[in-house]
């Protein structure tokens, strides 16, 4: 009786295509997860450097975005525009509005990005949906005057609407030109001014990070303890007011401040 080494061809072949199934059904989620690692510790970055950035300003020239003005201002209105703030403090600062929205860089129209409002809670408005669902008036749970989170405020960037800058790590960062006196911490009003950071630059997936969903947050109305993201993508709407650039939504806290 003649024995039998090895494995014979259909036995190999059989092998190989399992370890392609398993492969095709597991590398997406790898690459995924480690593009997600890198987009948040950017995001984490290009925050803490945007607010360093504007210390060092009040240091060196006593302003900060509370005395800026708007970028479309005309060249006689006396004041410094966040353009230079950023080129003289941000190393390597580069203008690239134009570049970033062409169809070559961007491929497709950048999204919507849709930032949080504060809604004061009256008696016309209670029994209204959460925080953190598409009302303006999430009351639900809530006292008449509580303070809670709607979703009014959006800008759609465009060579027309913002302005962009890179840096040297790539990272852009996108602002709305008529933003100025950007000294009110309150979301949705004209003084906590909208802008964004990308961390990848024109480089998609160009999408606004989201919560997975808000589950109802109780009396507390704290909704960010809610969300939950798990695709974590690379544009993060922030806001900008006095000596801060902070996360506008939901999503971007999470994302921050998440494990």
């Amino acid at each position: 009786m003649t024995k039998r080494f090895g494995f014979t061809l259909a036995e190999v072949l059989i092998t190989l295509g399992i370890i392609g199934v398993v492969a095709a059904m597991t590398i997406p989620t790898l690459i995924s997860n480690t593009n997600g690692a890198q987009f948040k510790t950017a995001y984490k970055k290009a925050l803490s450097t945007l607010n360093q950035a504007v210390l060092m300003n009040i240091a060196m020239d006593d302003e900060d975005f509370s005395t800026i003005i708007a970028e479309n201002s005309a060249d006689t209105v006396s004041g410094t525009k966040l353009s230079d703030m950023l080129i003289a403090r941000m190393q390597s600062a580069t203008d690239i509005t134009d570049s970033y929205f062409t169809a070559d860089a961007a491929g497709t129209a950048l999204p919507q990005i849709t930032y949080e409002t504060e809604v004061t809670c009256t008696a016309d408005n209670i029994g209204d949906t959460v925080d953190g669902e598409a009302n303006t008036s999430p009351c639900k749970d809530h006292e008449v005057s509580d303070v809670v989170t709607g979703t009014a405020d959006t800008l759609t960037p465009s060579a027309s609407t913002v302005k962009v800058y890179s840096f040297a790590d790539g990272t852009a960062f996108g602002y709305d030109i008529t933003a100025a006196s950007c000294s009110d911490a309150t979301k949705g009003t004209a003084n906590a001014c909208l802008a964004f950071i990308d961390v990848n630059g024109s480089t998609g997936p160009n999408t606004v990070v989201e919560c997975d969903t808000v589950a109802a947050s109780g009396d507390d109305g704290d909704a960010e303890t809610a969300c939950k993201v798990s695709n974590i993508t690379d544009i993060y709407p922030v806001y900008l007011h006095g000596q801060t650039v902070e996360p506008a939504t939901d999503a971007a806290r999470a994302v921050l401040f998440g494990k």
